[in-house]
Parts: C-alpha cells; sequence; structure tokens
C-alpha cells in the first residue's frame, strides 16, 4: 500500500490518534490486526488470468483455413487445413492445441474473435500497460483494471485487511494489473512454502508508536509487515490444505496453475489470480516455437480445468488468456511475424456458454499498416467478466473500466442479458454502434419455428435476417449495414409464442 494513502484514511478514521493510545487500537494490532474485514465484497467466484507474453500470433492459433489470403500472405508459416484441429467449416486450431479443443467440444471454452483495441500501439511494453490497465490507447493510467476492482470490493482496505490475499500472482516482479490508488493489491510469491518461509518465525512488534512524525512512518511499516506475516500463514494453510488430484505436466505454466488449484482447493478465497508464460514473440522460426509454445498452454489449462472439476470447484471459477497483441498477417524474412494487432483469445470454464464469438478476421480489409482491424474491445471482454462471473453492477464495472462497454455473450448466467425462460435468448449484436457490418447470436433452448427482424422505431420491417427451423443450439451470423443510414433500429425474435427486442445503433 501508498504510505501517504494510508496515513490520510487512517487520519479520517481515528482523527490523528495513534494506535494504541488513547484507548483506541490496542499495541498487539501489529501482530495481527483486529480491524480486519471479510471477503463479503466479492461473490465467491475466482478468476484466474493467463498472460501470454510477447504478442501472440493469433492467426496461427485460430486458424481461417479455408481463406486463401492466409496462405497468401504465409507461404512458409501458415497452418495446412488438414493440420489444422477442425472447429467448423472454416477454422480450426492450432495442431498443438488438442486438450484445449477438447475443452471446446464439450462447451467449457469461448473464442473471442479479432480482440483489440482502436489505434493499437505495437510497442510491447506500452500495449502490456493497455491491457493491464485498461485504457485508450492514448490515455496513461498507472492502475490496473483488477487493482480497480479489489478497491471497490474491498472498500475498506488499507485500513482494513481482508484475512486472506485480495489477489495472489504467481512470479517474482509485480504486475501492473494488480496496482490501485493504494498501491498492489496482491500478493506475489514462486511457491507457498518458499514464501512462508521467507517471513516465518518473523513477529511485528507490539510496542505502539509514538505520536511524532516518525512514528507516523513506523505506524505504516508496522501494518505493511503485519499482512505480509498473516498472508504468508494465510497462504501456506491453504496450501497444506489443498491438494491436486491430477498429475500436472512438467512446465512452468502448469506448475503455476497447480498452485492456483492447490489454494483454491484449500478453501482459498481469493478472487483474482494472475499466471504467466513469456516467449510468443516469435519473430523468427515461428512454426516449432508456436507448436511447442501452445502445447505448454494447452496441457496445463486442461489439467487446470479437470482438477478444478474433479473437486467440484468448476462452477466458480473461470480461467482467461490474453496477450499485448496478435502478429502481422504476412510473414518476415526470417520465417517469422512481426508485431501485429487484433487477435484472439479464450475464456474456459463450466460456466461459459462455449463456442466462437465473431466471425474470422477478414483478411482483405486491413488497415494501413497491413494489420487486422478489431471487432471486439478487449474492455468488453473484461466488462463480461466483471459482470456475468463477479457479480459486478453496471455502474460499479463502468467505475472499473473507466467507460460503460458493451458485454459479450461469453458467460451461460445473465438473467438481464439472456433471459431462458423463452426458449430462446437474443444476444445484444456487437459491435454496437455498428458501421459496416455486426454479429447477433442467439441461442436455441428447445427446437422451434423462429424469425429475426430488423425494424426502424416506428415498428416498420426493414428486413427479415432469419426465418427458419432451428434445432438446439448456440448460433451466430453477420449482418450487412452498409446500406443502412445512421440512426436507431430495433431487432426483434420470436418463437414459442414469446418475443424479445434489442437496440441496435448505426454509426459510420
Amino acid at each position: 500500500m501508498k504510505r501517504s494513502e494510508f496515513l490520510r484514511q487512517l487520519g479520517l478514521v481515528t482523527g490523528g490518534v495513534a494506535l494504541g493510545l488513547d484507548g483506541g487500537m490496542p499495541a498487539k494490532a501489529f501482530s495481527y490486526n483486529p480491524f480486519m474485514m471479510d471477503m463479503a465484497g466479492t461473490n465467491g467466484n475466482i478468476l484466474v488470468l493467463v498472460q501470454l507474453g510477447g504478442g501472440n500470433d493469433g492467426l496461427n492459433t485460430v486458424i481461417p483455413y479455408e481463406d486463401s489470403v492466409y496462405y497468401t500472405q504465409r507461404p512458409t508459416v501458415a497452418i495446412a487445413k488438414k493440420d489444422a484441429l477442425t472447429i467448423n467449416a472454416l477454422t480450426g486450431l492450432n495442431p498443438a492445441m488438442g486438450a484445449m479443443k477438447s475443452l471446446y467440444d464439450n462447451g467449457k471454452m469461448s473464442i473471442i474473435q479479432s480482440v483489440g483495441y482502436a489505434s493499437p500501439n505495437l510497442s510491447h511494453f506500452r500495449s502490456t500497460d493497455i491491457w493491464l490497465s485498461g485504457s485508450d490507447a492514448n490515455q496513461v493510467l498507472t492502475e490496473g483494471w483488477a487493482g480497480r476492482y479489489l478497491t471497490k470490493s474491498f472498500p475498506d482496505f488499507p485500513l482494513k485487511t481482508p484475512p486472506e490475499p485480495m489477489a495472489i500472482q504467481l512470479g517474482s516482479v509485480e504486475s501492473m494489473l494488480l496496482e490501485s490508488q493504494y498501491g498492489s493489491m496482491g500478493t506475489v510469491f514462486d511457491d507457498p512454502s518458499t514464501f512462508y518461509q521467507l517471513v516465518n518465525g518473523s513477529t511485528a512488534d507490539n510496542d505502539p508508536p509514538p505520536a511524532t512524525l516518525a512514528g507516523d512512518e513506523l505506524k505504516f511499516l508496522k501494518q505493511v509487515a503485519s499482512q505480509s506475516i498473516q498472508y504468508s500463514g494465510v497462504i501456506k494453510e491453504k496450501a497444506d490444505k489443498g491438494r491436486n488430484v491430477i498429475t500436472y505436466p512438467n512446465t512452468g505454466l502448469a506448475r503455476q496453475l497447480a498452485i492456483v488449484a492447490k489454494l483454491i482447493s484449500g478453501g482459498g478465497n481469493t478472487p483474482v489470480y494472475l499466471t504467466t508464460m513469456g516467449g510468443f514473440d516469435t519473430h523468427a522460426n515461428q512454426v516449432s516455437q508456436h507448436f511447442n509454445l501452445w502445447k505448454t498452454v494447452s496441457d496445463a489449462v486442461a489439467a487446470f480445468q479437470l482438477d478444478i472439476e474433479r473437486q467440484g470447484l468448476g462452477d466458480k471459477v473461470t480461467l482467461m488468456t490474453f496477450s499485448e497483441f496478435g502478429r502481422r498477417v504476412n510473414q518476415n524474412g526470417t520465417n517469422g511475424t512481426d508485431h501485429g494487432t487484433a487477435a484472439p483469445l479464450f475464456v474456459i470454464g463450466k460456466t461459459v456458454r462455449g463456442g466462437i464469438i465473431g466471425a474470422n478476421p477478414d483478411l482483405k480489409d486491413l488497415d494501413s499498416n497491413g494489420n487486422i482491424k478489431f471487432k471486439n474491445d478487449y474492455r468488453q471482454v473484461y466488462n463480461s467478466i466483471l459482470r456475468d462471473h463477479l457479480g459486478m453492477s453496471q455502474t460499479e464495472t463502468q467505475g472499473v473500466l473507466i467507460k460503460d462497454f458493451e458485454r459479450l455473450p461469453i458467460f451461460k448466467a445473465s438473467a438481464e442479458q439472456f433471459p431462458a425462460q423463452s426458449g430462446f435468448t437474443l444476444s445484444q449484436n456487437y459491435p454496437n454502434p455498428v458501421q459496416d457490418s455486426t454479429t447477433i447470436v442467439y441461442e436455441i433452448n428447445k427446437k422451434q419455428d423462429i424469425r429475426i427482424i430488423l425494424s426502424d422505431l416506428s415498428g416498420q420491417e426493414l428486413a427479415v435476417m432469419k426465418d427458419e427451423t432451428a434445432e438446439p443450439g448456440l448460433y451466430n451470423f453477420r449482418f450487412d449495414t452498409r446500406n443502412l443510414p445512421n440512426g436507431l433500429y430495433l431487432y426483434s425474435m420470436t418463437g414459442s409464442g414469446n418475443r424479445q427486442t434489442l437496440k441496435m445503433i448505426v454509426q459510420k
């Protein structure tokens, strides 16, 4: 935590009275904080983030194997159609991703296509900061989006300390993701036992600090020491109680995820975990390197999901992968690819709807630098996770993400967005506002005749988008809006005697 903010809040609550003096907090507070708050600020669900450092090549991860431009632009690094793991008639996964393909086939993995942001930055450092902070490209923030989420979930911190870490990062270098106005909201370590041993036997002394300027400084240091000692014991306790019921691969990422699973299994209620894996800056000899990277990720993530599910924890845990950018469409001269823009990411768990959100990128419609245009803002994914998984309100998420973003149909549970009682669910189109085209997603719960139409605000029918008998399943289609003038439109779905209507904004 930041010393200045700690002392400011302390002064507001205590009127500047030193801890341990004048009947205030007892001196032993420095070995254990009696102003302990519970974890009630969260809904009990857990988010596990896997950061893929270096800029993952999205086109060789989710492969548009029916797109001739893909093969023309990548004569030696493209993945052959026969090698891709087919997920639909147009698309396949990297052949290294067999374990994640099984998750997809079982409806436990959502693929969000063409994720990025406007005016993309191709610097590793700056783009990473943008993704971690949740900022626009021209906006510099010093707080992470997860840090802002945690400050809203634990509004009394740092004066009151939760009984468990608010966030845990596996590694050694503190991430900006967990930074807040109070400093870091996370606890960082490589291994629970090692972290515990670092502070084992340490105690924060019980002497009250003097009511002086130096005493204020000492007060802050004692609070930090107390928190570190407290959390080392909690983390060790959860790790000792927890277990892994499967054998994980012998890789760095798998070891990180095994620790996360063990802490959750041991009763840990920390809502955010961050794991990391580097090596995705594939400027040369990409094919074999990228294959090995995704073999590592795929096997580790699938092992984690299986471990969590077998321990009955699958309904509360969701995992998301992300990277700072994708790669250029065309290959370079060293059988690799250079820094690019939009790319797919994955959200995994029992709570997701599964399937692909968004069409394959249009490789004939690139930006002025020859890069893929983003279709889904990365903060739409964050918004969906914050609201539909971590249980925040729209107002709260708007505060976390600075702006209001449309959600994506990633999760099953969103009564507001996907009413189940109608026999079908019609999702908000994305992107919205629309320029040239938009994707409409709907789910059929039982076989029925459905009709989807577009109308103006007066109710005049402008287009029939769908008119068919549909079997149960999740569907999506692209709708061309190039011939529509700017304005507000309605699109409606009818079926089984019910009707649902949503708004679409065309803004070119």
